[in-house]
């Protein structure tokens, strides 16, 4: 599957999963994963027809490393119509913005996995992958 290593430290990998698109008319979602001391997190993983691509690709851009998180940056369908297959096949947990959290449930969100979807307050918060802090700010209709 296409992958381009943007980053690749000692424990710190930046992945950018290229076009998965297939040159239809589909949006790019412009998937990324970042990897850190054993765990990873996929932005923006897209929608239904890309999914089993995307998640192939992230599991061997993985490798031992366990997903932790999913991050959506709003709720558009290019870029979270498939978070509900993304929660059934691993344990990682979803954030959205507070904004857009109402919105996921409407492509499909299994009660099984609603509680793993949770919510960026407007002022910002901080998740720790890895050894390293990340800040998750959001910053509305600027996808």
């Amino acid at each position: 599957m296409p992958a381009l290593i943007l980053h690749d430290g000692a424990d710190h990998k930046n992945v950018l999963l290229e076009d998965f698109s297939d040159g239809g008319l589909a949006v790019q979602a412009n998937q990324h994963l970042i990897i850190d001391t054993g765990e990873g997190m996929i932005l923006d993983p897209g929608g239904h027809k890309v999914y089993s691509k995307v998640l192939g690709a992230t599991m061997t851009a993985l490798g031992k490393a366990k997903l932790k998180y999913i991050f959506l940056s709003h709720q558009d369908p290019d870029i979270v119509a498939a978070v509900n297959g993304w929660l059934m096949t691993t344990d990682a947990v979803a954030y959205v913005s507070k904004l857009w959290i109402r919105f996921v449930p409407h492509f499909g969100l299994d009660r099984l996995v609603q509680d793993r979807l949770l919510p960026i307050p407007d002022e910002g918060m901080r998740l720790k992958l890895g050894a390293r802090e990340l800040i998750m700010l959001p910053a509305h209709f600027l996808h």
